[in-house]
C-alpha cells in the first residue's frame, strides 16, 4: 500500500502540471479537451482492469498458463494507468487547500482553469452511461440468442 502511494505521490511530481500545461497548448480543444479524453478513458480503463482481472482465477492458471499471465500483466499495466489518471485528475482538482496545514498555492491547472474537474466528470459519466448501455443490449442480445436456441418446453 506504501508502494502505491509513492507511485500516486511520484506520479503527480512528473504528471502533474507539466502535463496540463502541454494540454493546454498541445492537444486539439486544449485543456478542456484533454480532460474529455481523461474523463473517458478512466470507465475504459477501469472495465478492462475488471475484465482482465476477473479471468485469472487458479483454475485458469493451471488450465492456461499464457492466458492468465498476459490477463495479469494486463490488469496490472492498467491498474498502474488507474494511478496515473487519478494522478491527473487529483492535481486538476489541487485548491491549495487541500493539507492540515498551511495552505499551498493552487496548481497551475486549478489557477487557470478552475472548472476544468466538471468537464472531466461529465465526460466521465457519459462514457460509462454508454459502456453500461452496451453491455446491457450486449447480455440482451445474448440472452435472446440463448433463449432462441434452447428447446422448447412440452
Amino acid at each position: 500500500m506504501l508502494a502505491l502511494f509513492a507511485l500516486l505521490v511520484l506520479s503527480d511530481m512528473f504528471w502533474g502540471d507539466e502535463t496540463w500545461e502541454w494540454s493546454a497548448d498541445n492537444w486539439p480543444g486544449g485543456a478542456y479537451g484533454f480532460a474529455v479524453f481523461l474523463g473517458a478513458l478512466v470507465p475504459c480503463v477501469a472495465t478492462l482492469f475488471m475484465l482482465t482481472a476477473s479471468r485469472t482465477d487458479l483454475k485458469s492458471w493451471k488450465a492456461h498458463k499464457i492466458r492468465s499471465f498476459c490477463c495479469t500483466l494486463l490488469a496490472f499495466v492498467c491498474g498502474a494507468a488507474m494511478l496515473q489518471l487519478v494522478s491527473l485528475i487529483f492535481n486538476a482538482q489541487d485548491s491549495g487547500k487541500w493539507g492540515r496545514g498551511r495552505d499551498t498555492p493552487p496548481s497551475w491547472v486549478f489557477s487557470n482553469y478552475p472548472w476544468l474537474w466538471a468537464v472531466g466528470l461529465v465526460s466521465t459519466v457519459a462514457t460509462a452511461a454508454l459502456l453500461i448501455a452496451l453491455a446491457v443490449a450486449r447480455d440482451k442480445r445474448t440472452s435472446r440468442a440463448e433463449d432462441a436456441g434452447a428447446p422448447a418446453p412440452n
